[in-house]
């Protein structure tokens, strides 16, 4: 069947309230993300995580991110995977909640808990653009991401 014909009958069965046939060849397999974190100072608290799908807001995507997660710190490191993920664009933002108030404290806009972003953007005075950290997740993908800690 040609995409033309597949999007009128499509269009046809909803507007007539009947089930929309999937074609074979849009059915992606679910992707993953194993998120890996270094440079983690301490043991205290736990690594929280936004996975943040585009146009969100990233770095602070809150309610719109596609996961969330509290990971616990195992000699120095933390680590996730995130399954049953729709294959796309990402980026992650975590930081080092040291204290587990479920915040990233700050001293005059300056971060006093390590953070870290996907693709280990360099230091900036700003917060890192989605260019910056973007990753391609279609499969199976890896992130490891080093933590900074400023103050």
């Amino acid at each position: 069947m040609s995409h033309l014909a597949f999007l009128r009958l499509t269009l046809v069965a909803t507007a007539l309230g009947l089930a929309v046939p999937v074609a074979a060849s849009s059915q992606a397999d679910p992707a993953s993300l194993e998120v890996s974190v270094t440079g983690i100072k301490s043991a205290k608290g736990v690594i929280r995580l936004a996975l943040c799908p585009p146009q969100t807001g990233f770095p602070d995507c809150k309610d719109k991110a596609v996961r969330t997660a509290s990971l616990p710190i195992e000699n120095g490191k933390a680590q996730v995977l995130l399954s049953g993920l729709a294959a796309g664009n990402y980026a992650v933002a975590i930081f080092h909640d040291a204290n587990a108030n479920s915040k990233l404290d700050t001293f005059v806009g300056i971060p006093k808990e390590g953070y870290g972003f996907s693709r280990n953007p360099p230091f900036r005075p700003r917060a890192p653009r989605w260019e910056e950290a973007v990753i391609n997740v279609n499969g199976e993908a890896r992130a490891e991401i080093r933590l900074r800690y400023v103050l």
